[in-house]
């Protein structure tokens, strides 16, 4: 039960709050030297890391935590004592909170506490080195990248943490990020522009919910593919639409309204949000410079995006598969 009132209110803050009381204990009798070559800070799973975090989050993995990230040399060293050290300190609980409950780590999954640098980015990346081709980068499930690249890093004397971060956060090779564009705007066409109204006038309203679901899902991912962002897991990706610009303001708001009018049966109204925010999409591109074309159709927009791609064989892949795993 929470006592201090003054406490942290977000995850992050707590994290970085509890990093702050505690490191030099952790780092005391003989670890001080660490400090000069370490990384910590909090990045990875959690609502905590992309700042969306909320009294419903702290029913599990959620409380004071931080990661630390050690260099291999280090970490063999060290890292299973420093580990032991962490655990011990945690187990106290930080401002009023109790000891972070760790239910995924119950399944293997261990969120905050002492780590190899090339150990959290194999966890993420499926390889502790970067992708070096777009086959390579295609493998890697793109809420993964979220992961490593969302949080904050408090400390970084090593720089080897955060060579890797920055390298993630410029975003995919361009070719990648134009097929992610051209397969979302597919995907928007075909569900919302195409299928959405069609099914709702035949009253098959569980295939129409699933078209606008769909629709929602494609145009919002565009608009982080867009801002070069990538997209977190699926239930967090809408809320993070408010970050991403007044693109992203605007194709959220149009997505509320189609709900909004969908859940009233207003089949018309719900329509012609879907068209809003392909709208919305088609103004973007054209500042992006991806497309001269003035089709609201967004398949125009699909096959104009994917012509710009250099790579042959990425340009010649089906756009209705996945682009990524």
């Amino acid at each position: 039960m929470r006592e201090d009132t003054d406490a942290p209110a977000t995850g992050l803050s707590l994290s970085r709050a509890f990093f702050e009381a505690t490191i030099d204990e952790l780092l005391s009798g003989g670890y001080e030297d660490l400090r000069n070559h370490m990384a910590a800070g909090l990045a990875g799973a959690g609502s905590e890391c992309l700042g969306f975090d909320d009294e419903i989050s702290r029913d599990h993995d959620w409380g004071p935590g931080y990661c630390v990230w050690l260099d291999p040399e280090d970490w063999r060293a060290s890292g299973t004592a420093l580990e032991e050290r962490y655990r011990a300190i945690a187990t106290r609980g930080f401002a009023g909170f109790p000891p972070r409950d760790a239910s995924s780590e119950r399944m293997g999954e261990r969120r905050v506490g002492v780590f190899p640098v090339d150990g959290f980015y194999a966890w993420l990346l499926g390889s502790p080195g970067l992708p070096t081709s777009i086959d390579e980068w295609r493998r890697i499930p793109e809420r993964s990248l979220a992961m490593a690249t969302n949080g904050e890093v408090f400390l970084d004397t090593s720089g080897r943490f955060t060579r890797v971060r920055k390298r993630l956060l410029a975003y995919y090779p361009n070719d990648l990020r134009l097929k992610l564009i051209a397969h979302d705007c597919l995907i928007a066409a075909q569900a919302g522009q195409y299928n959405f109204g069609r099914q709702a006038r035949r009253g098959e309203d569980l295939a129409a919910l699933s078209c606008l679901a769909r629709f929602s899902e494609a145009t919002t991912h565009a608009v982080y593919a867009l801002s070069r962002r990538y997209a977190p897991f699926y239930k967090w990706a809408p809320r993070g639409l408010g970050a991403l610009g007044p693109v992203g303001l605007a194709v959220r708001e149009a997505l509320d309204a189609a709900l909004v009018a969908w859940r009233a049966g207003n089949v018309e109204q719900a329509e012609g949000q879907v068209e809003r925010a392909s709208h919305i999409l088609v103004e973007a591109l054209h500042a992006e410079g991806l497309s001269q074309s003035d089709e609201s159709f967004l398949l125009a927009q699909a096959v104009e995006v994917n012509s710009r791609i250099g790579d042959d064989a990425l340009r010649a892949a089906d756009l209705m598969a996945p682009v990524t795993a």
